[in-house]
């Protein structure tokens, strides 16, 4: 199918407007609303379509399709699928163009002026329909009913997840049991709320998601009941303060369908994932079964278990299956385990029952795509499964390079004829709300052999994202993550689903959440502000690649293994510091060894990218200084994580260079700049300090509070023979 470019589809709906000069009606004006309230994704869509308009002051007829060809004169919007030929007449009869061979998500956009102004939204599916017709709502909710359409958009990749680690009980955590976070301990009650999933899913939806991952141990004793071990389902939901929720069995069946039922409404599949081997309360109930590979009573039980849940859950779209972390064997015999306990159960329930599609994917931990592919091949000749395997595109922090190059086995899955998602780890902000749009757009060009690329699915493994419970101020507690973080989520939705997304959509989202300052200028100083950050990782971490060896928000590691607080001293590996440490694979900077012995040739050295760092930063504060809250305490905080932002990157500039010289031997230059880094320290961690709580995390914690790292930001200054504290004042009004 032919399809417009990515550099014009999405503009059409926001720029026509200006462009062609409509303005909002005056009066209120009645418009037929019509639409299929049978399929739930078109319904969604057409109550944010009304919510809209009745916002605008229209007055809103909800019709059915069924009856569009006895409508009259009078504004219509019309929300269907483009393979309806009864709406494709009309829609011909009116002067508008067709919309043929639309796939799966695609929408068309058409606008009639015969007999009155139309709006068509002509979908592929009934995801596509959904797609268009929340296009359609977003454009009238900031512009008006007005403009001219005729447009047409396709997902560039065809899923786009959500990766959630979230614990069901405290018998059976998420990873990684015992290391498990604050955040964590404290969602399971969230777990089991459908109003937290519920508003999830709508507004993941209306960012273009369309999978729901969630993250487990051994998910199995809270999902299903297993023949030949009864005992091994939970009785009843512990959170980790002792408290229970009292819902049985049946009562916590009920429920997941529900949250199926519900993520399918608004274009979603559903999957589980685990990790292996783990028999999380499932072994107290019966010792027999261990972590021991060659247990057979755990790979009978395991067996049972995987066959139980696509028994049990019909709604349920796939499994995503983990050789590890609690695996020691090697590649072939720890593949073997899988099938054996979990991929054999899909096979054979699969080819019982024919009807029922599954898909199933083995992630890369501890094999590799040639042995899955040949262990794995049983199923293969099952037609109502799929097979996939599944990759850690940028490891722990896709905040770095945008064309991360950690993994070879897209390319061997590509040989061997299977297809990959990708995992984008996001272990580097936790507080922040991070937001570049042509970071996303260069990460998404970046993806090698895309047409063997099946999905993505963003996720943390560090904290467990359910509502927001570390703010001073306690209005804003209680709120999702996913709300919270609406900016960043939306970047990556919208741009995963459409990579030539302007920048002038993302304005749009701003001024209609906060009318009440310059887009323009927040927009700006939000995309300056966050462009430093993932430069600061790509820069060190060649071996510095998983979670516990970086956290960029706090210029730490994990205590034990890697030393906690990260200097500029020249010292390699886990425990090293920035002068030591070698560029992400992918990366095209320079080091800071090769940058301070001038041997970078045409890349990018240490010196030029602090400059351009220091700048982005300057200019991020500069304009969000003439930004006010006025009150607004949502405002507020984002006007303040531009600034912590820049903060932040301030910081990070100077201690680069600071890197760089001492490296080079120039100590006084060393330590000008570590002195000027101390007090972007010291304005970044007093911003955090008035905003956020403490909290802990799997890896580390920012305790007691976010004085935490002064210290040793202050010790770096003084081992270069800087004495007492520099005077902020003076370096921050020279600067």
């Amino acid at each position: 199918m032919k399809t417009m470019p990515f550099t014009c589809i999405a503009t059409f709906a926001w720029m026509l407007f200006s462009l062609l000069g409509f303005s909002t009606p005056s009066s209120a004006e009645s418009v037929g609303l019509y639409f299929d309230p049978a399929t739930p994704q078109i319904a969604f869509a057409a109550g944010d379509v009304k919510a809209a308009l009745e916002k605008r002051k229209h007055i809103v007829e909800t019709r059915n399709l069924a009856s569009l060809a006895q409508a009259g004169s009078g504004k219509k919007i019309v929300l269907a699928l483009a393979t309806d030929k009864a709406v494709a007449s009309l829609l011909a009869a009116q002067g508008g163009k067709g919309a043929a061979g639309l796939g799966e998500q695609a929408y068309a956009l058409r606008t009639t002026s015969i007999p009155d102004l139309s709006y068509w939204v002509l979908g592929g599916d009934a995801n596509g329909a959904m797609y268009g017709g929340l296009q359609i709502a977003e454009t009238i909710s900031i512009n008006g009913l007005s403009g001219n359409y005729d447009s047409q958009e396709t997902p560039f990749l065809m899923y786009r997840g959500m990766k959630l680690n979230l614990p069901l009980d405290k018998r059976i955590p998420t990873y990684v049991g015992g290391w498990s976070s604050h955040s964590a301990r404290e969602a399971i009650a969230d777990v089991w709320d459908m109003t937290f999933w519920r508003t999830l899913i709508d507004q993941q939806a209306r960012h273009r998601y369309n999978v729901l991952s969630t993250w487990v141990h051994h998910p199995f004793p809270a999902l299903v009941r297993v023949r030949d071990y009864p005992n091994a389902c939970l009785p009843n939901i512990q959170k980790y303060d002792g408290s229970t929720i009292n819902l049985n069995h049946e009562q916590r069946v009920a429920f997941w369908r529900d949250v199926m039922t519900y993520a399918h409404g608004r274009g979603m599949k559903f999957y589980f994932f685990n990790w292996n081997i783990y028999v999380d309360y499932a072994s107290t109930q019966y010792p027999a079964l261990t972590k021991s590979p060659s247990n057979p009573t755990t790979i009978d039980y395991m067996y049972k278990s995987m066959w139980a849940l696509l028994e049990t859950y019909p709604e349920l779209d796939g499994f995503g299956i983990t050789s590890g972390d609690g695996m020691g064997s090697n590649k072939e015999e720890n593949t073997q385990w899988t099938w054996n306990a979990m991929g054999k159960a899909v096979r054979d329930y699969l080819s019982e029952n024919p009807s029922r599609r599954f898909n199933l994917i083995h992630r890369g931990v501890k094999t590799e795509p040639q042995t899955c592919d040949a262990i794995y091949a049983p199923i293969k000749a099952v037609t109502n499964a799929t097979f996939n395997m599944s990759a850690k595109y940028a490891m722990a922090h896709m905040y770095s390079t945008p064309t991360p190059r950690w993994t070879g086995d897209i390319q061997s899955c590509a040989k061997l004829g299977l297809k990959t998602w990708l995992t984008f780890r996001n272990d580097d902000f936790f507080y922040l709300s991070w937001g570049d749009p042509q970071f996303v757009r260069d990460f998404m060009a970046g993806i090698p052999l895309k047409d063997t690329v099946v999905g993505m699915y963003i996720g943390i493994d560090g904290y467990n994202p359910s509502r927001a419970r570390f703010f001073k101020n306690p209005a804003l507690n209680g709120q999702l993550e996913v709300e919270r973080r609406w900016y960043m989520e939306m970047l990556w939705g919208r741009i995963s689903y459409n990579p030539g997304t302007s920048d002038d959509v993302f304005k749009g989202m701003l001024a209609r959440r906060y009318p009440t300052v310059s887009a323009g200028d927040l927009f700006d100083a939000w995309t300056l502000a966050s462009r430093s950050l993932p430069k600061v990782t790509e820069l060190v971490m060649k071996d510095w690649s998983l979670d516990f060896h970086w956290y960029p928000e706090g210029c730490w590691s994990d205590p034990g293994r890697c030393g906690g607080f990260r200097t500029i001293d020249d010292v390699g590996g886990a425990k090293g510091g920035f002068a030591g440490q070698d560029v992400a694979k992918g990366s095209a900077l320079c080091n800071i060894a090769d940058s301070a012995a001038g041997k970078c040739g045409r890349k990018k050295s240490s010196y030029q990218l602090a400059d351009e760092m220091e700048a982005d930063a300057r200019k991020a504060i500069s304009l969000t200084n003439t930004l006010e809250s006025g009150g607004n305490a949502d405002l507020r905080v984002a006007i303040n994580n531009v600034k912590q932002m820049a903060f932040l990157s301030a910081y990070y500039a100077h201690k680069i260079r600071g890197a760089t010289y001492k490296k080079a031997g120039e100590k006084g230059k060393a330590r000008e700049e570590m002195g000027r880094a101390y007090c972007w320290w010291m304005a970044y961690s007093r911003s955090m300090e008035d905003t956020y709580l403490a909290d802990s995390f799997r890896n580390l914690a920012i305790a007691p509070d976010w004085k935490f790292a002064d210290a040793a930001v202050l010790k770096e200054y003084a081992d270069l023979g800087g004495v007492g504290i520099p005077d902020c004042n003076t370096i921050q009004q020279h600067d």
